[in-house]
C-alpha cells in the first residue's frame, strides 16, 4: 500500500514538473523574450567595441555526432575553418549526447550546451542567475569561452521551422540573443528552414521575435528557394542560397579533426547489392504499421531482382527501425544488417560500393550523390525535393506526408533496376557543376581575423 501511494505521488509530482516545464517554456519564457526586446528597441545598447581579432575561439552550434549527418557537417566546418584559421581554437556546442561521446578523439573541444545554459545566458539578468545557479546548473567554463569568441557558426540541419516543437525555434533564437549581447558574429550556414505554419498563440511569439533577432547575424544561408521564401517575409536581413556544405566538400583533412590515425572499418560488399538508410523522422510522421509495409514490399521486390540486401544506420537513434527491417522477411539470407556505429568516412567509403540505395536520412542522400550513386528517397519535407530536382532524379521522391502509392514505387524501383547506371552519370555531371560554385567558407574572412 505505501509502495502504491509513493508511486502515485512521484507519478503526479513528475506530471506536475512536466505542466511547470511547458509554461514556462510556451508561455512565460517567449513573455520574458519579448519584453527584452521591446526594451532593445527602446534603450539602444552602447556597443562593447571588442576586436574580434583579440578573441581566440570559434563556436559550432546545432551540431552532432551521433546523428552522421550533423556529424558530417562538424567535420567539414573544423576542417575548413581549420585550413583557414589554425591558431583559433574550435569549440562544438553539443545539445545532445554530450555524455556518450569520446571527446579524446577529437582536435575540436566538445562542450555540454544544454537548454539551462540557453536560457541563463540569454536572460536580462544572467549574470544574478549565473552566480545563484553556478554550483548546480552553470558551468562558468563556459561563460569564459563564449566572451573570448570571435565567431559562431550555426549548423543546424533543419531546426527553425513550425514542424518540430516550439521549444526548437525558441532555443534557435536564444543562440542568436546570446551572440547579440556578446557582439559576436553569428553565421547560420546552410540549413532547412521554415515553414512557419504555426497556431495563433505561437505566432504572437514567434514574428515579432525573429522579425527583430534575424537581422543580427551577418548572412544566413538557405539550402533550398522554398527556405528564401519563407525568410524573405522579413525585411534586413542578408539571406543566401547555397547547397549543403557536405556536397560542397571534396575531401576531409583528417589531421584537422582526430588527434591521432583513425583506421577505418571496410567492409566486402558483395556486387549486385543495395542498401537501405531509415530514418526514425519518417516513423513518426507516418503509421508505423504503414511504413514497414512498404519496407516489406521494398525487401520482397529487391528479393525478387536477386539483390543483396544492406541495412545501414546514418544516426544512433534509428538503430531499433533497422533490426526491424532487417528482420521483416524470415527468408532473408541475402539481408546484411550493418551494426557497427561508423563514422561519416567510413559510412561514405561504404555507400560507394552500392548499385543504389533507398534512403531517408537527407546526408545519406548526400554521401551517396558525392559518390555517384542514385537513390530512391522516402522523405518528409521539401529539402529532399529539392535536392532531387536538382540531381534531376525528382522521380525517385516519395513524401510520405502523402499517401504512398505503392504502385508508383514499384514502377519507380524497376526503372532504378535498369538504369541506375545511367543515373549514376547524370548525378556525377550535376555534382561537378557544384564544385564549380563558390562556397559559403569563401566569405569567412569578412567578419574573422586571424
Amino acid at each position: 500500500m505505501i509502495s502504491y501511494f509513493m508511486r502515485r505521488i512521484s507519478e503526479n509530482l513528475t506530471k506536475c514538473v512536466e505542466i511547470i516545464r511547458n509554461v514556462f517554456l510556451n508561455f512565460i519564457l517567449p513573455i520574458i523574450l519579448l519584453i527584452e526586446t521591446g526594451f532593445n528597441l527602446i534603450w539602444k545598447k552602447r556597443k562593447i567595441n571588442i576586436s574580434n581579432k583579440s578573441r581566440n575561439n570559434i563556436i559550432i552550434v546545432g551540431g552532432s555526432l551521433a546523428n552522421k549527418g550533423a556529424q558530417a557537417m562538424t567535420f567539414t566546418v573544423v576542417d575548413q575553418m581549420k585550413r583557414k584559421f589554425p591558431n583559433k581554437k574550435f569549440y562544438l556546442f553539443s545539445i545532445f549526447e554530450f555524455e556518450t561521446i569520446e571527446s579524446y578523439k577529437y582536435k575540436f573541444n566538445i562542450t555540454p550546451w544544454t537548454n539551462w545554459h540557453r536560457i541563463l545566458l540569454s536572460c536580462i539578468l544572467h549574470k544574478y542567475f549565473i552566480k545563484t545557479f553556478k554550483r548546480s546548473l552553470f558551468d562558468t567554463k563556459i561563460e569564459n569561452i563564449i566572451e573570448n569568441t570571435a565567431l559562431i557558426i550555426d549548423i543546424s540541419g533543419y531546426r527553425f521551422s513550425s514542424q518540430f516543437d516550439q521549444n526548437y525555434w525558441i532555443f534557435y533564437i536564444l543562440d542568436i540573443i546570446i551572440a547579440k549581447k556578446q557582439e559576436i558574429p553569428y553565421l547560420i550556414f546552410p540549413q532547412s528552414i521554415g515553414p512557419f505554419n504555426f497556431s495563433f498563440k505561437n505566432r504572437i511569439f514567434f514574428y515579432p521575435l525573429a522579425k527583430y533577432y534575424l537581422k543580427y547575424p551577418k548572412v544566413i544561408f538557405s539550402r533550398e528557394y522554398d527556405g528564401l521564401r519563407y525568410l524573405s517575409q522579413f525585411k534586413n536581413i542578408n539571406i543566401k542560397k547555397t547547397f549543403d556544405i557536405v556536397i560542397q566538400n571534396e575531401g576531409y583533412n583528417l589531421s584537422n579533426i582526430y588527434r591521432e590515425e583513425i583506421k577505418s572499418k571496410d567492409y566486402n560488399i558483395l556486387p549486385n547489392s543495395v542498401c537501405i538508410i531509415p530514418n526514425r523522422m519518417v516513423i513518426e510522421r507516418i503509421k508505423t504499421e504503414k511504413i514497414y509495409s512498404i519496407y516489406s514490399h521494398i525487401l520482397k521486390k529487391l528479393m525478387k531482382a536477386k539483390k543483396n540486401v544492406y541495412i545501414l544506420r546514418h544516426s544512433n537513434g534509428d538503430v531499433e527501425i533497422c533490426e526491424k527491417i532487417k528482420n521483416l522477411l524470415t527468408n532473408n539470407e541475402r539481408i546484411y544488417l550493418i551494426s557497427d556505429d561508423l563514422n561519416v568516412i567510413e559510412i561514405e567509403n561504404l555507400i560507394k560500393k552500392f548499385d543504389f540505395v533507398i534512403a531517408s536520412r537527407y546526408h545519406s542522400i548526400i554521401h551517396a550523390y558525392k559518390n555517384g550513386v542514385p537513390a530512391i528517397v522516402i522523405g518528409w519535407a521539401v529539402k529532399y525535393y529539392e535536392l532531387l530536382e536538382y540531381f534531376k532524379q525528382a522521380d525517385y521522391y516519395y513524401d510520405i506526408r502523402d499517401l504512398l502509392n505503392i504502385e508508383i514505387l514499384d514502377k519507380s524501383l524497376e526503372k532504378m533496376l535498369l538504369n541506375f547506371q545511367h543515373e549514376k552519370e547524370k548525378i556525377k555531371s550535376r555534382f561537378e557543376s557544384i564544385l564549380k560554385t563558390r562556397n559559403c567558407f569563401d566569405i569567412i574572412t569578412k567578419y574573422i581575423q586571424e
